[in-house]
C-alpha cells in the first residue's frame, strides 16, 4: 500500500481527514491540537502523533507499505468500550421501576431519619411545619386534603393507594 491508496483506504473507513497529515497527497490545511502523521524520514518512513506542536509515539519503518498500514491501524482501531457499560445500561433498563421504588424508600426512610433526629418535628418537603395543615402540599410524605406525593391517597408513587 502506498499513501495514495491509504488516503483512499482511510476515507471508505470514514476517517475524517483532519485526523491525519500525509505531506503531499492528504495536507492538513489547518492542523489542530492533535493529529497522526505518515511522513520520509531517514531512509525509511515514520509514523506517528503530532501533539501541541511536539512530535509523539514516532516509529520509523523501512517500507513505506509497512508504514502505511500502521497509520491505517491507529486510525481505525475502536476504543475498548467502557467496562460494564452495556451490562449497567441493560440492567436498569430491565428493572428500572424496581429501582425506582427503592430510591423512593430510601428517599422516605431519609426524611423519617431526618425528622428523628431534629426532634420529631417534620421539617422535611411537604410536611407540617411551621403549623400548616399539609392541604394541597406535593412532596413525598405529605398527607390531608389534596396531598399528591408518593403514599399519598390518590398519590403516584411507590406505595400509592395501599
Amino acid at each position: 500500500m502506498d499513501r495514495r491508496e491509504l488516503v483512499r483506504v482511510l476515507r471508505a473507513d470514514r476517517v475524517p481527514d483532519a485526523l491525519y497529515d500525509i505531506p503531499g497527497v492528504q495536507d492538513i490545511p489547518v492542523q489542530p491540537d492533535a493529529y497522526y502523521f505518515l511522513r520520509p524520514a531517514r531512509g525509511g518512513w515514520e509514523v506517528g502523533l503530532r501533539e501541541r506542536s511536539r512530535d509523539r509515539d514516532t516509529r520509523w519503518f523501512g517500507t513505506e507499505d509497512a508504514a502505511c498500514r500502521e497509520l491505517r491501524a491507529k486510525l481505525t482501531a475502536l476504543p475498548p468500550p467502557p467496562g460494564g457499560g452495556r451490562e449497567r445500561v441493560e440492567d436498569v433498563l430491565a428493572h428500572g421501576e424496581e429501582i425506582r421504588r427503592s430510591a423512593w424508600r430510601d428517599f422516605e426512610r431519609a426524611l423519617r431519619e431526618r425528622g428523628a433526629r431534629d426532634g420529631g418535628s417534620a421539617n422535611g418537603p411537604g410536611g407540617k411545619q411551621n403549623g400548616g395543615n399539609g392541604r394541597g402540599a406535593n412532596g413525598p410524605g405529605a398527607d390531608g386534603p389534596g396531598a399528591n406525593g408518593p403514599g399519598a391517597d390518590g398519590g403516584q408513587g411507590p406505595g400509592a393507594g395501599r
